[in-house]
């Protein structure tokens, strides 16, 4: 009996001695947290990237200039740790005294049109193909005041526009170098334009409001040019196509009470400069 209990505590004391010496000598399985610094140097500049697993967030203003208007906007974004991407814009639009690049055939006014503003919202997802290269698939919403069709003829008739768009797109992006990564930005889908103005030349006294519906593509190509480790700077390109079909209102003449919208397709090219601060 008194061997039976010497032999069980014998192999208790084995079996703890084994236990706890693999418990001092196994090696620890997680992975230190990377510093502000580290991750920023691994950031490739753009908004909608970030390194994989850890997340970027980023705030700025951009200015560009368009054939019928300049826009200036102010954003924030973050690429999150779950690489989940969304950005927020608002912008504000000085429309020029000319005609609309989008829709061709209506006399150029000296008369400079109201000025526009709006939000924009995206939300993506970021894929990590590569240590150098990033593909962000987005769909991103616009809510518009005379920012896609504002405009003045010489007679004093006054078109304005609320809109409201949903476009789907896609960011490639690749990191050349530390300092420099290009970008091409493809982004295109649904526009609804509610028009309304005052119309002077009309004999109709109380013309009613047209909808102009668009489909839109978007090409952009730009370069993120890191200027410091927060600082990044993204001079870019945009070439669009806008495909109009004015429904019927909208495309009656000024004079016949209605809109004087074209269904021509419209292209116009764009070139904007980017400033972004990271953290």
């Amino acid at each position: 009996m008194k061997f039976k209990i010497i032999l069980i505590v014998a192999t208790c004391l084995f079996n703890y001695t084994i236990f706890a010496d693999n418990n001092l000598t196994a090696p620890t399985s997680y992975t230190p947290k990377q510093t502000e610094s580290q991750v920023l140097n691994q950031y490739l500049g753009l908004p909608g990237t970030a390194p994989k697993h850890d997340t970027v967030s980023a705030a700025g203003a951009a200015f560009e200039n368009t054939p019928s208007g300049t826009n200036v906007y102010g954003f924030y974004t973050q690429t999150l740790s779950n690489d989940i991407y969304y950005e927020v814009r608002l912008y504000g639009r000085e429309n020029y005294a000319t005609t609309n690049p989008n829709i061709p055939g209506v006399t150029v006014g000296d008369i400079a049109p109201s000025n526009g503003y709006g939000v924009t919202g995206m939300l993506g997802y970021a894929f990590h193909t590569s240590p150098t290269f990033d593909i962000t698939p987005y769909v991103r919403v616009n809510l518009q005041q005379n920012m896609t069709v504002s405009f003045v003829d010489k007679e004093g008739d006054q078109t304005n526009s609320q809109t409201y768009a949903v476009l789907l797109g896609s960011k490639f992006a690749f990191k050349a170098t530390p300092t420099f990564s290009p970008y091409i930005n493809l982004y295109a889908g649904y526009q609804n334009n509610t028009l309304s103005g005052t119309y002077p030349s009309s004999n109709i006294t109380s013309p009613t409001d047209g909808t102009l519906i668009q489909w839109v593509t978007n090409y952009e190509i730009g370069l993120g040019t890191k200027v410091s480790e927060y600082v990044t700077l993204i001079p870019y390109w945009i070439y669009t196509t806008t495909f109009n079909y004015p429904n019927s209102q909208a495309s009656t003449s000024l004079t016949s009470g209605g809109n004087g919208q074209s269904s021509l397709t419209g292209t116009s090219q764009s070139y904007g400069l980017k400033l972004s601060l990271a953290w």
